[in-house]
């Protein structure tokens, strides 16, 4: 499990310092601070983010606008960003929205507000079509691209896809095993499989769903998959012919 990215664009350095320790709070990672557009841009491709905070006035000027309109021209490097002004005027909101940002807070914000606008943005980022997992009232996961984040108490973590060993039915519920890590999803095993990746993970039981990456062994008598965690799983021979499929097998 890794933690959230956090690219924060702020000019002053006290509201910058008092942003980061917020989010360090909430076991985020901060991947740095800029306070100019040029600074902002170097990092945000250097070290790419997963979410941006952006002051929308930046010494004087809208160069946070700037700077939002143009990673949304990044093509696949485009982000989820929050802004955050102290100007309240109706000026500003037009022009900033045109940007689509994912939220828009004003200062001063408390830390309660901070972390409710960074759930929705990365919530509205995934889209409930493309791969939002609704899990019990404490546990969220979002499925974007590569991994997923989950939302665990009061933060939000990464689970990258090929980490996921395997997924179990349990009850009502599905397992996510990941390493050392478990997550219980409310999501049927079926409507898991939808969303994710079809070349990558594929159903071996009516209980079991595999990440093929993590296949070890077969186990053709003890009809046992022996994963790269050391875990075993069962198979059922109603799913064995579409799993030999997608390896090359030397006989």
């Amino acid at each position: 499990m890794q933690p959230v990215k956090i690219m924060i664009v702020e000019d002053d350095p006290q509201q910058a310092a008092l942003l980061q320790d917020m989010l360090l709070e909430q076991d985020y990672e901060i991947t740095g601070i800029a306070g100019t557009l040029p600074e902002a841009l170097k990092l945000f491709y250097t070290q790419p983010p997963d979410l941006v905070i952006i002051d929308v006035y930046l010494h004087g000027k809208r160069d946070g606008i700037t700077f939002a309109t143009q990673i949304n021209e990044s093509g696949d490097m485009q982000k989820p960003f929050i802004f955050l002004t102290s100007a309240a005027d109706r000026t500003t909101f037009e022009a900033a929205r045109l940007t689509t940002p994912f939220s828009y807070l004003l200062k001063p914000f408390n830390e309660l507000e901070l972390q409710y606008a960074m759930e929705l943005a990365i919530e509205r980022s995934a889209g409930a079509d493309s791969g939002q997992f609704t899990a019990t009232a404490e546990k969220h996961t979002v499925l974007i691209h590569d991994f997923f984040f989950v939302k665990n108490g009061n933060t939000l973590a990464k689970i990258m896809l090929d980490d996921i060993l395997y997924i179990e039915v349990e009850g009502k519920y599905c397992k996510i095993v990941a390493g050392k890590e478990k997550y219980l999803v409310q999501q049927p095993l079926k409507l898991l499989l939808e969303r994710l990746p079809e070349q990558q993970f594929i159903r071996v039981h009516r209980n079991f769903m595999v990440n093929i990456r993590s296949v070890m062994k077969l186990n053709l008598q003890e009809n046992e998959i022996v994963l790269s965690g050391g875990q075993s799983i069962l198979y059922s021979r109603r799913y064995l012919d579409s799993f030999l499929h997608l390896f090359d097998v030397l006989k």
